[in-house]
């Protein structure tokens, strides 16, 4: 086993080569420009950032200056001994023991995570230095350490990997956001113009059928932000969104979810960190909230990409169905990084309670001009008519099977995902020959596609489609009739948007409601009180009580205070250590995921997902089985780092999002490039997805 002290000789950096094709001097001067060009995109660094950066993109690769180090085979560690060089060669930077001990380490955990541990004994000192210096810097010095760290590693995997930086923003005006809406309502154009006029903290309040998504972009119109992230609440609806802005802008606009964070070989890592740079340098980055959350809580190597929000616009979609914890955890953020970052923010929702919109408002400062309502519209539709059941859903199947056969398009919601499984089990054994279509979130990406592709908005065919809460947004659905399980009635609200979606009234029933079954409250979605309020309202107004949509939304407002909201928020922070996110800011090392106190968070409502690849083991129907077998097989026997980059995007299609508490527990296989994950209670079915072995 070699030790860093093992490296005494070292060649000249002119004439190393530090990768394929490449010498060491030329990836040096690389990384350097890169670097510039992605601080001058964040705008707000100093020059004193700059000479951190030169620092670390000039020494960071230096023990590949060792004799013994060589590109040929599989070459040790070098970052061990590009600290040793700088050891025995004491370059620190600016004669700051400080910042040197920083930018050491830094250099030292440049291919893993800013973790407590380091590779090798003899570095053990480096953390013992840091715990007593961290403290000692402020938190705006803090943040920009390791996001000048973040900007060294885009930087450092790009020349890498040859790739060329595309930083050109993309022409957001209203005729770029006309072509996005497509058929555009010159009325509601009007209101929707108005979006360019609110200050850097926005929100809006729109109907179903608004048009909120893609007009949401003219609140940047004049706001200088060079990216944009929309922040959307499911998978589904960013495949979805993804396809129609790409429509516009061909070359601007990508996905970005992440794999389980692992550690890996060095060249397996820069698989993975240009996996980030593609997708998240991008001037339209579509992702999920619980991405933007995760680069803040200083979770895995997730941190060290918290730099790209800087001088960001966020769009915060259908901000509604945010459990109190994030919820709380966004607002939290947002307030500490807010000036230093200069963000703009729109928050969303169709159906924004009003104890909702004084929370934004008051946490965030956001002026009263700054908010828009254009809710009335719901006073002059009754889109839905609906009956309330104390029983569960699962007794109606014989009635949801024969409203199909009856030539009917239904659609049926449950609260999780065992239930829906369990709903469609019993459907397909009461109506085999017909078409019924399940989907949910934890799908394959390439049999989510297909199923998303069944369930367009133009298809008449009779069918059953059953899904959870993934189906409330960003789906262009219509369907005849409604079977639902209750929950929070903004939630409901949404759910109705997915009957009789371009009617305006209706006279006969369309909508059956039922009593839900919370068997497990931590992992259940919504909070107990809230599925109660909802039920309380609803039975109010079934019926013909309901004289238009705009009275659920003026009930739930009366009946569910801002103290009521406040302490639901209350009671969902007393659950997790949010003071151990105080302590843990103290330095800038990672969360780990064996830390219980960051479990407590990751584990609430299921909220926080990676992106694993099942092991064949546990894949049930032999046809996927095969295909994942075959593509793991061409991957682990593939050579070079640009031909497992080609691999990535087949990869892609066989990913499935699973809450980040599920990997703690299972086993995951080591020295992979990518997140394969063998569990001993979960399978996978193309038609059920991953799910417990007991709910099949």
């Amino acid at each position: 086993m070699f030790t860093a002290k093992d490296c005494h000789e070292w060649d000249n950096k002119n004439q190393k080569y530090s990768h394929k094709g490449k010498l060491l001097i030329d990836h040096i001067e690389e990384v350097k420009q890169i670097a510039r060009d992605l601080l001058r995109l964040s705008n707000n660094f100093s020059d004193f950032n700059l000479e951190l950066l030169d620092y670390l993109a000039e020494y960071h690769d230096y023990g590949k200056l060792c004799k013994k180090w060589d590109l040929i085979g599989n070459p040790p560690p070098h970052s061990p001994w590009s600290v040793q060089w700088l050891l025995e060669n004491s370059k620190k930077f600016k004669d700051n023991d400080k910042l040197t001990y920083v930018l050491w380490y830094f250099i030292l955990k440049h291919h893993s995570k800013l973790s407590k541990t380091v590779p090798l004994q003899e570095y053990k000192i480096f953390i013992e230095i840091l715990r007593k210096l961290l403290p000692e810097y402020a938190t705006e010095e803090k943040i920009n350490l390791v996001d000048i760290f973040g900007l060294f590693k885009i930087a450092d995997v790009l020349s890498a990997s040859n790739k060329q930086l595309r930083l050109n923003s993309l022409p957001i005006n209203e005729e770029s956001v006309r072509k996005i809406i497509g058929e555009v309502d010159e009325n509601r154009w009007i209101q929707q113009r108005s979006l360019q006029q609110i200050g850097n903290i926005g929100i809006l309040r729109a109907y179903t059928g608004w048009g909120k998504t893609s007009a949401s972009l003219l609140f940047f119109c004049h706001k200088n932000t060079p990216k944009i992230f929309y922040l959307l609440p499911t998978i589904t609806a960013i495949n979805k969104f993804h396809k129609k802005l790409s429509a516009a802008f061909p070359h601007g606009v990508s996905r970005y979810f992440y794999f389980y964070d692992a550690e890996i070989s060095e060249d397996d890592d820069r698989l993975n960190e240009l996996y980030f740079a593609k997708n998240f340098l991008s001037s339209i980055v579509i992702t999920t909230i619980d991405q933007f959350l995760l680069s803040f809580m200083q979770y895995g190597k997730y941190h060290t990409k918290r730099v790209m929000f800087r001088n960001a616009g966020l769009i915060f979609d259908e901000i509604h169905l945010l459990n109190p914890l994030m919820l709380s955890l966004t607002t939290y953020f947002l307030r500490k990084y807010l000036e230093l970052y200069k963000v703009k923010a729109l928050f969303m929702s169709a159906t924004l309670p009003r104890a909702l919109s004084r929370y934004l408002m008051e946490e965030l400062n956001v002026k009263e001009n700054n908010f828009l309502d254009y809710s009335d519209e719901y006073y002059k539709l009754k889109r839905v008519k609906f009956v309330y059941s104390s029983n569960y859903i699962e007794n109606s199947i014989n009635e949801i099977a024969e409203q199909c056969k009856k030539g009917n398009k239904v659609l049926v919601i449950a609260n999780t995902i065992p239930k829906a499984v369990a709903i469609y089990k019993k459907i397909v054994e009461c109506m085999p020959q017909e078409r019924i279509i399940l989907l949910h979130s934890r799908f394959m990406h390439k049999d989510r596609r297909e199923k998303e592709q069944e369930i367009d908005v133009k298809d008449k065919t009779p069918h059953v489609f059953i899904s959870t809460q993934i189906s409330e947004v960003s789906l262009d659905i219509s369907y005849n009739l409604l079977f639902s399980e209750v929950s929070p009635l903004p939630s409901m609200i949404q759910r109705f948007g997915r009957v009789n979606r371009y009617g305006k009234n209706v006279s006969h029933t369309n909508v059956f409601l039922y009593q839900p079954e919370i068997k497990n409250e931590l992992y259940y979605p919504y909070e107990p009180q809230e599925i109660q309020l909802a039920i309380k309202i609803l039975k109010e107004l079934e019926g013909d009580k309901m004289k238009s949509e705009g009275e659920l939304l003026e009930v739930f407002d009366s009946e569910y205070s801002f103290n009521r909201f406040m302490n639901d928020m209350q009671k969902a922070q007393s659950k997790i250590d949010l003071e151990a996110f105080e302590e843990a800011f103290s330095f800038f090392f990672c969360f780990d995921i064996n830390d219980d106190r960051l479990m407590r968070v990751l584990q609430y409502r299921e909220a926080f997902n990676v992106l694993i690849i099942p092991h064949p083991e546990c894949i049930i129907n032999e046809d996927v089985r095969g295909y994942v077998e075959r593509l793991l097989s061409q991957s682990a026997n593939s050579k070079g780092y640009e031909i497992k980059r080609k691999f990535l995007a087949k990869i892609k299609n066989i990913l499935v999002p699973v809450p980040i508490w599920w990997i703690r527990n299972a086993e995951i296989q080591k020295n992979s490039p990518y997140p394969i994950v063998r569990f001993e209670d979960k399978v996978y079915n193309k038609s059920t997805g991953l799910v417990e072995k007991y709910d099949l």
